[in-house]
């Protein structure tokens, strides 16, 4: 889950359209969201991707659902309000329901930051705040079939890319294959990864994390630096996953719960 830019409300979607299509849905509760410039926005803003899990979403037989943050069932004037209006996957969309975001916290990534609410650690989630715990427990987060498994495939695979890539740079480095070719393959490869780990990418928070915290790409990067071949496109990529990455610190989630089980503790003392 990452952070996402939302554009603005389409000139489509006026005051007097929103009124419009609200009354027509207290009416006749139709599917009043299912606009063509409302779903075309809403995927654009998040790079075709669930705002939530990060799954392309028209691939795999995934499609979007317009998701409202403040259910509609509970908040209906709201239902075309476009700052309620996310591109959620179906599998989240129905797992997260009728679940009430204005009483209890909840990540909304249009407006927060969700690796300030959440741990990543061996392909599941743990929370390190309120709205981090309801987030992964109502939409499931941690699935393990559908989504812990995937991360971990994830995390696998950018492990040998980056075993891979170390090898390369540490044989150009030692002149033991100082070629052209091979600097090229390497710096191709890394390019490559990193660029899997933009925000465009499915699952690029996974990737993100994979990548800064391996210190096989610490070393790669240092010895890079140690041969003027590490760039500004390069440094510019590593700018943003950085920015993409969740901790994988657990001991911020032990804190969290240490914090939520001593206010349980005043609360039942009272």
């Amino acid at each position: 889950m990452i952070k996402t830019n939302k554009l603005s409300c389409p000139k489509e979607l006026t005051f007097e359209k929103q009124k419009e299509l609200t009354n027509k849905y207290l009416n006749e509760k139709g599917s009043v969201w299912k606009q063509h410039y409302i779903e075309n926005a809403l995927l654009s803003s998040s790079h075709s991707k669930c705002i939530y899990c990060e799954c392309k979403i028209n691939v795999e037989s995934k499609y979007m659902e317009v998701e409202h943050f403040h259910d509609k069932s509970h908040y209906p004037l709201e239902v075309v309000n476009w700052e309620n209006l996310l591109p959620s996957c179906k599998r989240c969309n129905g797992n997260k329901s009728t679940f009430n975001t204005k009483l209890n916290p909840f990540i909304n990534p249009s407006e927060m930051v969700p690796r300030d609410h959440l741990v990543l650690y061996e392909g599941r989630f743990y929370p390190i705040t309120e709205a981090g715990e309801n987030t992964i427990n109502e939409i499931l987060l941690n699935d393990r079939g559908k989504l812990v498994q995937q991360r971990l495939d994830i995390v696998n695979a950018v492990l040998d890319s980056l075993n891979n890539i170390y090898q390369n740079v540490e044989r150009y480095h030692n002149n033991k294959q100082r070629t052209t070719q091979n600097k090229n393959t390497f710096m191709s490869a890394l390019e490559n990864l990193l660029e899997d780990a933009m925000p465009s990418a499915s699952y690029s928070a996974t990737v993100a994390t994979a990548i800064i915290n391996n210190p096989l790409f610490i070393y790669i990067v240092d010895i890079l630096n140690l041969e003027d071949l590490w760039n500004e496109e390069l440094q510019e990529k590593f700018n943003v996953i950085s920015e993409l990455a969740i901790d994988t610190n657990l001991k911020k989630t032990l804190a969290y719960r240490n914090r939520t089980a001593k206010f349980a503790r005043l609360l039942t003392s009272r």
